[in-house]
């Protein structure tokens, strides 16, 4: 009965049409105020539970540049450091399904907000170290546009084409979204590149990126009625990928199809005083690859999740606040190759509970609160059961805010998890040729990675501790900066094989494939346990916005800058007892770079637009043997490069009715020209005694270089 509520509820959303008309007809507003014995009172829409660390307004957001809402979360998660894909709620609220949001168009936020550490508690998030995203979304917003692009190397070669449509449209908790996208690329083939490898027969025709074709349908739908908001999102794509490798000194071709269909339903409210989200998704995917290793396989997958919360009762400092959340899964996979069939199967469940407990406030009614600020603890423990074992975990974590602009934070946990289903049961199969340097010929080489899931992996256990520090925003320029100290130290850890080392491929004979005259031809990189993992690693980041003089009231014009830098203090891991422990940082079981440094830089001025992003990371170095430097090491040289996008907007006239007057962006043409690598910067390398390392000539590592996109988007 709930479902057939939930479908007859969403077939009587309104059209397009009417959302239009009853956008005319209600004009948008942020803030809505409202009386109370005489005394009007403004009441902040979509207030998070907790004060944010950052936050961008509407000007802010627009001025990023970006395609849609996902756009806007990934590059806040990137300029911020903010690690694994945060949590994001919606108008201050938890939603079953926040995903329904991330295809609509940036100018359908009024603002978004990045909150501190300790609200991971607030919101019932199973893993407390998560960051939480808060985006508060217009009342009322419709548009449709259609996106066209043409990206192409300066090298040519190769080209991508793609087109995205799209339909949003939002009145207060309805909304609903349809598109479609398709995109095709164009092989890039070896005889099209200047390479430093020996020729072989048939070399020219292998490609060195596939050519390939997708396309893709969604269709987003959510309505409430009483006191329950539902949701519906559905996602059908198809993709084809071909290649041309070389195989025994004869070129192959290689077809790989992927056809797949996802739905997630949600439920959001109240039950009997706890705010309750129901979630139910299911996928299904079916592949067929052909060419060197033919095969047939098929997954599906159903899961659902539940959560619940509530304040418990009220401290002198605020409420105390319990959320619990359970989840359950069940997938299955059949694969057919080599005239071998394999099914696996495999379910899971789990278990989480999380509670706030403030301890002192700043301030308490009219009256001032302690000397020691906001200060808070939160408590996490989780419980998970799947095919591979069960899984555990603890954590807690302390908040404390001795003023409104300087927040200090540490959390602490440790678990034992269980796997995900894909892990152990995805099929293997062949992705796409890389190239990697393999140190027993002194040379890099084009392999064929084998690539799916591996059913023996063991439950990984791990003890994180991480310890931050955020001040601002402080003077007209929104000045804020935090860094971040966390470490991690896991106990058969998932990984995947390190650089190609002579101990690596001792350690792992069976993982590597050699041809008969001892060439490195294919590499088995599907997921292991790693005995033991350790990183300490220190992030920082450093915001302001400029705003620009003369600039119109609805479309202000500004200039944003965030630079952020992760410093690898430690990094150490053992890949199977019996071997030595490697300290990559100084070159063992694979270099890693000690530093990187990101800047991001966006302006926004109507008609124009600009966004440069520039990266770089230092050099490092890949040893031969563990534990000294040698002639045959590899020196990998420092990195940089920049990307830069400019738009300009041919503006039109807009109505003067309604939410128009406000809108912040037009309905004319947009053009876009992004310069992906400006100064076509490609890696570099020499061997540990200074000679040039072979394989790495200006196209073997990256083909692709410098690119050019024109896009042109209208809204309609």
């Amino acid at each position: 009965m709930a479902g057939l509520a939930l479908v007859l509820t969403l077939m009587a959303l309104p059209g397009p049409e009417t959302i239009r008309e009853g956008q005319q007809r209600a004009p948008s507003h942020v803030d809505e105020p409202f009386t109370l014995e005489e005394v009007e009172v403004l009441g902040r829409r979509g207030k998070a539970l907790i004060d944010p660390e950052t936050e961008l307004d509407g000007a802010q957001i627009d001025s990023l540049g970006a395609d849609d809402i996902g756009e806007v979360i990934r590059r806040l998660t990137e300029d911020y450091a903010l690690g694994d894909a945060p949590v994001v709620i919606v108008n201050g609220r938890r939603m079953a399904d926040p995903g329904v949001f991330s295809g609509f168009p940036p100018d359908a936020l009024v603002r978004v907000e990045v909150l501190p550490p300790e609200a991971a508690a607030f919101y019932g998030t199973a893993d407390l170290s998560r960051r939480v995203v808060n985006i508060v979304l217009q009342r009322r917003f419709q548009s449709r546009e259609g996106q066209a692009s043409l990206r192409r190397p300066t090298a040519g070669g190769t080209s991508n084409a793609s087109v995205d449509l799209r339909q949003s449209a939002i009145i207060d908790t309805r909304t609903r979204q349809m598109g479609f996208q398709a995109e095709v690329n164009t092989a890039l083939h070896a005889r099209d590149r200047t390479l430093s490898r020996t020729d072989e027969p048939d070399g020219d025709a292998v490609t060195l990126r596939p050519a390939s074709e997708t396309f893709a349908a969604s269709l987003v739908e959510t309505a409430s009625f009483g006191d329950w908001a539902a949701s519906l999102r559905g996602n059908a794509s198809t993709q084809q990928t071909r290649s041309v490798l070389l195989r025994a000194g004869e070129s192959v071709e290689s077809r790989r199809r992927v056809h797949g269909l996802t739905a997630t339903g949600g439920l959001t409210g109240d039950l009997a005083g706890w705010s309750t989200r129901l979630t139910l998704n299911g996928s299904l995917s079916d592949a067929d690859q052909s060419g060197l290793s033919p095969s047939v396989s098929r997954q599906q997958s159903i899961s659902a999740s539940v959560g619940i919360g509530r304040p418990l009762f009220d401290l002198p400092a605020g409420p105390l606040d319990l959320n619990l959340t359970g989840r359950a899964s069940q997938s299955r996979a059949v694969a057919d190759s080599a005239g071998a069939r394999r099914t696996f199967s495999g379910r899971s469940s789990g278990l989480n509970a999380g509670l706030s407990i403030p301890l002192t406030r700043r301030l308490l009614g009219n009256h001032a609160g302690g000397l020691l600020g906001d200060l808070s603890i939160t408590l996490g423990a989780g419980l998970d059961r799947s095919e591979s074992g069960q899984g555990e975990g603890l954590n807690a974590g302390l908040a404390w805010a001795p003023l409104s602009k300087l927040r200090f934070s540490t959390n602490r946990s440790t678990s034992t998890q269980s796997l995900p289903d894909q892990q152990r049961f995805e099929p293997e199969y062949f992705g796409e040729p890389i190239r990697v340097f393999d140190f027993r010929t002194g040379e890099s080489v084009e392999v064929l990675p084998i690539l799916g899931g591996n059913p023996d992996l063991r439950p990984p256990r791990s003890d994180r501790i991480a310890i931050s520090a955020s001040a601002g925003p402080f003077t007209a320029w929104k000045l804020q900066g935090n860094v971040n100290l966390q470490r991690t130290e896991a106990v058969d850890g998932i990984g995947f094989l390190p650089d190609v080392t002579p101990e690596v491929e001792a350690a792992f004979p069976e993982r590597f494939q050699r041809d008969a005259e001892g060439r490195l031809v294919s590499i088995d990189r599907t997921p292991f346990n790693l005995r033991s993992a350790m990183t300490e690693t220190l992030t920082s980041t450093l915001g302001f916005t400029v705003p620009l003089h003369g600039a119109r009231r609805t479309r202000p014009s500004l200039v944003r800058i965030v630079a952020n830098h992760t410093w690898q203090l430690q990094n150490a891991l053992t890949i199977q007892d019996g071997l030595p422990k490697l300290d990559r940082l100084s070159g063992d079981g694979g270099g890693v770079p000690r530093h990187a440094l990101g800047i991001g830089i966006d302006f926004s001025r109507r008609p124009w637009g600009l966004n440069v992003a520039a990266r770089w990371r230092d050099a490092y170095r890949i040893r031969r043997e563990s534990g000294r430097d040698g002639p045959d090491d590899l020196r990998m040289g420092a990195f940089g490069a920049i990307d830069l996008g400019l738009t300009f907007e041919f503006e039109r006239d807009l109505p003067t009715r309604g939410e128009a007057r406000t809108a912040r962006r037009g309905v004319g043409l947009l053009l876009g020209l992004d310069v992906d690598n400006l100064f076509d910067t490609r890696p570099r390398a020499r061997l540990g005694d200074g000679r040039p390392a072979p394989g790495y000539g200006r196209d073997d590592q990256d083909p692709i270089g410098r690119t050019f996109r024109l896009t042109l988007k209208q809204r309609f």
